[in-house]
């Protein structure tokens, strides 16, 4: 009885292994968590190339790390494909990065009900400059730009 049970256990486990291994063969599954490029490939093609797709795997693994990590990580990049190589979601995502390192919250849709009277004058003066070259950029409208508490 008691081999019957191990036999009966060890045949479903490999029917199991079976059913996995044709899935993975069948359809490869990546998770938002995991890197295909290595990071060390990722931060030169963004740093020296301006690389978009390489910029936009980096920010979504960064998006997947602590949040400490993420928004200085974010911040960084983004900031590099901004203003050197002129990516207009880079523009957006530094401003994200920016407001949630102070505790803002923002919604894209509502635009108009930012608030960073409560910032920190230096960060406040970062938020204010970055909005400037949004505007600069016409990433953003004069509404929007005067819409924003200061």
């Amino acid at each position: 009885m008691k081999y019957s049970i191990l036999i009966l256990i060890f045949i479903i486990s490999c029917q199991k292994k079976q059913k996995f291994d044709k899935v993975k063969d069948d359809d490869t599954v990546v998770t938002m968590s995991q890197i295909i490029t290595d990071y060390d490939t990722l931060i030169k093609k963004v740093k020296y190339k301006g690389d978009i797709d390489s910029y936009d795997e980096l920010s979504t693994s960064f998006r997947d790390s602590n949040e400490s990590e993420r928004t200085d990580s974010i911040m960084k990049y983004s900031k590099i494909m901004a203003e050197k190589y002129n990516y207009e979601n880079a523009y957006f995502d530094y401003f994200d990065a920016l407001l949630r390192k102070n505790e803002v919250v923002i919604n894209y849709d509502h635009f108009y009900h930012v608030d960073i009277s409560k910032v920190s004058p230096t960060s406040k003066k970062q938020v204010e400059e970055w909005l400037k070259k949004m505007l600069e950029k016409k990433l953003i409208t004069q509404q929007q730009y005067d819409s924003v508490k200061k």
